[in-house]
Formats: C-alpha cells, structure tokens, sequence
C-alpha cells in the first residue's frame, strides 16, 4: 500500500507539474520577447528625439549610446547609417518605416524596432535598434531553468510528503487489520490508538465496539453453557429415577413409565430452548399476566413440594397483573427460586405479587434456614451445601436482562427473595 500511495501521490505531482510548466513556459517565452521590444523601443525613442529631424550626413548627428548587446543606428532617408551600430545600409525594418509600413520585428536572426523621425510629416530618417535573438532566447532558457529547479523542488517535497502520507495512512491501516486479526482469532480486548485520520479511527471505533459486543456475546454464551447445567440438572435426575424405577421394580408399568418419561423429556427440551433464546435476547419484552404465570408455576411445582410434605400457594395484593417481562425469562426465574426453596427451605413456600411504588414485585418466601450473614447470595459459584451456586447468579442475570431486579430481600423471620419489574399499570 506504501508503494501505490507514493506512485500515486509522485504521478499526481508530477502530472500538475507538466500541466502548470507547459504554459507557464510559453508565457514567459511571450513575456521575454514583449520585454525585448519595448526595450529597444524604449531606447530608439529616446535617440529619436535626441536627434535634430533636420540632420545631415555632412554634419553627423549624435545619439545616446546603445545598452549592452544592442545596436542603436540613425538613419537617413536614404537608407545609410550615419550614426550609432548596425548594417551600413538599411534592412527590410528600417525600409520599410521609411515608406511608412509596419516594420517586421523579426530581421536577420535579430528582433528590431525602428522608430521614424519625421519634420512636418515628411520622413527624414529611422532609429533602429536591435537584440540578437540569442541573447533573447539566452534569457529565455534561464528562466526556464529556474522554472524546472523550482518544479524538481517541489516534486521533492510532494516525494518527502508521499513517503510522510504513506506512513500515516499505512501504519494505522495496518493496527488496524492487526487488531482485525486478533479479533478473528478470539481475543476480544482490541484497542485501537487515534490516528488523525476521522475514517480510520472511525473505522477502529466501530471495531472497538464489534469486539465488545462479541466479547459480552461470548460471556452470556459462557454463562449460559455454565447455567444450563444446573437447571436441566433437577429434569434429568427426576427423569433419571423415573426410568431406574420402572427397571427394578418388577409391579412397575413400563409403558406408564415410557409415557412419563417422554412427557418430561418434552419438557427438558422446551427447557433447553427457552434458556438458549434467553442467551441470545434480551430485548424482546412485551407485557404479561404474572398472576396466571404464578398460578401455571404453583400447579408446575406442587407435586414436588406435596411429596415433602409443604404446602405452596399464591397470593395477589396488587389490582395491577401485567408487568414488562418475557415469559420464558420469568418462568426461569421463578423455577430457581423455587428449586431453590425444594432444596434449601423450610415450611409453607408462598408465591406473592404486590405494588411497590411505581414497580411490581414478585415475592418467593418460605421457613428459610440459616444463612450466613455477609454473602453474597448471587456470586457465582457460592453454595453453601456444596452445590454449583450458578441458580441465583443465573436468575439474577435473567431479571437484570428483563431491565429489572432480583433482590434477597430478607433472611428472618421468614427467607424472602424479590422480583421487581417495570409494572405496565393495569
């Protein structure tokens, strides 16, 4: 890329150059030669009228002396020089100035102007002065070879600011398809310096942010694989104890057992899926009856807490059933803490919806049991049975997703943790 940079940037230079030397050279070519006539007539003038227009051959008249590299000559009407330099007899210029024609100003390899001198509009005489075309086309060349110095120069410095340019724009380009690759390859702490240059380091801002929205996709995803364990792990020991009962007992009925075991694992995949679309969005909210999701999640959970002997209820203490909150992310929750409560508590577990303030809280309860004092119930991997403690880390992320909270909201004289989420007001 640094060489078609300079190849274009030199090319460019040197194109401009050609296209502004071209007619710069031809003007000063034009200027040089106007420069020339009015010069010499400026001095045949001025040695026209030094001259008496009544001069005579007999009594030689004086003119002022020419500049160097001129010739300056008085002629009579004849056609003879009789004073100053030039051809002892008159040329086609001062022929022709005497006969009162326009005088070509280009004679003999010289550029000539002839001024006539005149006494009551009779010709007397001519000046003529004259520069040979070489030291005109002498002068000419100079010029030029200054114009050609001054284009170099500044096809060096176009050079020297190709090489700069090159560097600025490659060396960022090329952070920046490192940073690229270090991407591809996993490593999603890219960062990327500020250039200068607003399309580069817009460029690096938009892959500063690719990264960190892959980087956080990669992290839920992480999570998520962590987080499905533990809950298709309830599913599949129960569906497990289903099948090796219905092997070791010989009363069992295995076709009842086969049906069962089917139903549940249905329910293992629609499990699945929900937590894999719960990892994948976190946007999609729309408003939900949470007093029918409370009621679906009692008759889902009774028989568990039945078999322990603990009764399960739901009550609503709020006029207002609808909150912001994706179906499958609350039913998750909900499965946690009451996993949590089959698990670790004690007693009557109650489902409760209320107000508070402008939110809707959802309040799992039950007996409880000791708890230490200073935990952090959510960190991940926290247990205090030896368990995976990934069920509240996860049902805390799913609340958060959901633009609301999940709160351990207290310890005695009953265990209690809360929902709160955004309340649509009816």
């Amino acid at each position: 890329m640094k060489r078609r940079i300079r190849r274009v940037a030199i090319l460019s230079s040197g194109v401009a150059l050609v296209l502004f030397l071209i007619p710069l050279g031809f003007l000063v070519m034009t200027l040089a030669f106007a420069d020339a006539r009015a010069s010499l007539e400026t001095s045949a003038l001025q040695a026209a009228l030094s001259v008496d227009p009544h001069f005579s051959s007999i009594d030689q008249p004086e003119i002022p002396g020419a500049p160097n590299g001129t010739d300056l000559g008085l002629y009579d009407a004849t056609g003879t020089l009789v004073a100053g330099t030039g051809p002892a007899q008159a040329d086609a210029a001062v022929d022709a100035a005497l006969a009162r024609q326009t005088a070509p100003d280009l004679v003999g390899g010289s550029v000539v102007v002839v001024v006539p001198t005149t006494s009551a509009e009779t010709v007397t005489g001519a000046v003529r002065a004259a520069m040979p075309l070489s030291t005109v086309w002498q002068g000419i060349a100079l010029t030029w070879l200054a114009l050609l110095a001054a284009a170099a120069l500044a096809l060096l410095i176009g050079v020297v600011a190709a090489r700069s340019l090159s560097r600025r724009v490659v060396i960022p380009m090329q952070e920046l398809t490192r940073a690229s690759a270090a991407l591809g390859d996993g490593d999603f702490d890219v960062r990327i310096e500020p250039s200068g240059l607003d399309e580069i380091d817009i460029a690096g801002a938009a892959l500063e942010i690719t990264a960190k929205r892959l980087d956080d996709s990669m992290s839920r995803e992480r999570e998520l694989t962590s987080h499905a364990s533990h809950q298709l792990r309830t599913p599949l020991t129960g569906l497990r104890a289903l099948l090796e009962n219905a092997l070791t007992d010989p009363n069992a009925d295995v076709r009842a057992a086969l049906k069962s075991g089917i139903e549940r694992a249905d329910a293992l995949e629609a499990t699945i899926d929900e937590i894999i679309g719960l990892g994948r969005s976190k946007t999609v909210r729309t408003p939900l009856d949470v007093t029918g999701q409370l009621d679906e999640a009692e008759r889902r959970w009774r028989g568990t807490f039945s078999a322990s002997g603990r009764p399960i209820r739901v009550i609503i203490d709020t006029e207002r059933h609808h909150a912001i909150v994706m179906e499958s992310a609350l039913r998750q929750i909900l499965d946690v803490l009451l996993d949590n409560a089959a698990r670790h508590g004690m007693g009557e577990v109650v489902l409760r919806v209320r107000d508070a303030h402008d939110a809707m809280a959802i309040d799992v309860e039950d007996a409880g049991r000791s708890i230490p004092p200073g935990k952090d119930l959510f960190q991940s991997g926290f247990s205090t049975d030896g368990g995976t403690g990934l069920g509240l880390a996860l049902a805390r992320q799913l609340a958060e997703d959901q633009g609301g909270q999940l709160l351990f909201a207290a310890r005695v004289p009953r265990t209690r943790f809360t929902i709160l989420l955004e309340s649509t007001g009816a």
